[in-house]
Formats: C-alpha cells, structure tokens, sequence
C-alpha cells in the first residue's frame, strides 16, 4: 500500500501545480488513499519532494527535488536558483549559502545532484546551505562547475581578503 501511496504522490507533483498538503490529501483521497498528515510530510521528505517557488504563479508548489518540475537540470538554465541565491562564501573546507526563505533544499539538491568531485555534501536549512568540502578542494574549480548547473553562481561569490 505504501509504495502505490509514494508512486501516487509523485505522479500527481509531477502532473499538477500543488501548493499545500491539504491539497495533496484530496488528490491522494480522490485515488483511494485515506492518510494522515504527519505520514503524508514523512512520504514527501521520503521522495525528496520539496516546497519551491514557482515563477509563473508568483507562490510556492511542491516539486521532485530530484527530477525538478520547476527545475530543470541543465547547464545554464537555472536562472530561477540563482535568484533565491544572496551570496556565496568559502572558507577552509566550508562555505555557506545564503538563500531567501524556503530555497536553500533546492539550490542544496541542484548541487548534491550535479557537483560530484571536491564536495563531500550539503546540509541545507530555510535559507541556508552548508557545503562541506573535501580535502585540497579546488574552490574556483568548484564554484566554476556549479555554475554550469546554476547560472550566474559565481556573480554571488563574496572573495575573502
């Protein structure tokens, strides 16, 4: 029953504009899914189904962190990220990105997806990333190959003296 309950949930964020719970409860009661809410936000954590910002409505839906319905993974076409992006800061093996409200698990997700060499991993909180670098990490090198997956990356870099 689960697993017909999470293939349900995807199928409906990927088709649909979702933009609270309750909304995704009368879908999934409409399929024949009776759930409650704490099980619900546990199967959309479980999926990687986060809230994120939708550019043509002007609020905020749920969207496949993972397969991004609002997020395309590809080179340069993330304008939409880089916009949720304050600045960006490296220091020894960390650097933190700060976010607007509610976009830090996005920008974390397009990284932990993407950037595989000289990141070990990302924690993400409402507006901040946390991203852990590996040993003798290249930070240019770094900061170079997100941008190819978030446009403009580097224009948010703050250089530290």
């Amino acid at each position: 029953m689960k697993s017909r309950r999470l293939e349900a949930i995807k199928a409906i964020v990927a088709r649909e504009t979702v933009q609270n719970q309750d909304e995704l409860q009368k879908l999934l009661e409409a399929q024949g899914f009776s759930v409650t809410q704490a099980t619900l936000s546990r199967d959309l954590r479980e999926l990687g189904i986060v809230k994120s910002h939708d550019p043509e409505r002007g609020g905020y839906c749920y969207v496949d962190s993972r397969r991004g319905k609002i997020l395309p993974i590809e080179p340069h076409r993330n304008r939409f990220t880089v916009e949720t992006i304050k600045s960006v800061e490296f220091s020894g093996n960390q650097g933190v990105i700060k976010t607007y409200p509610g976009f830090a698990a996005a920008v974390a997700s397009v990284i932990d997806d993407n950037v595989h060499d000289g990141i070990m991993g990302t924690i993400a909180g409402d507006d901040v990333v946390l991203v852990i670098l590996r040993d003798q990490a290249d930070v240019r090198q770094l900061v170079s190959e997100i941008s190819l997956y978030i446009g403009g990356f580097a224009s948010k870099l703050i250089e530290n003296s």
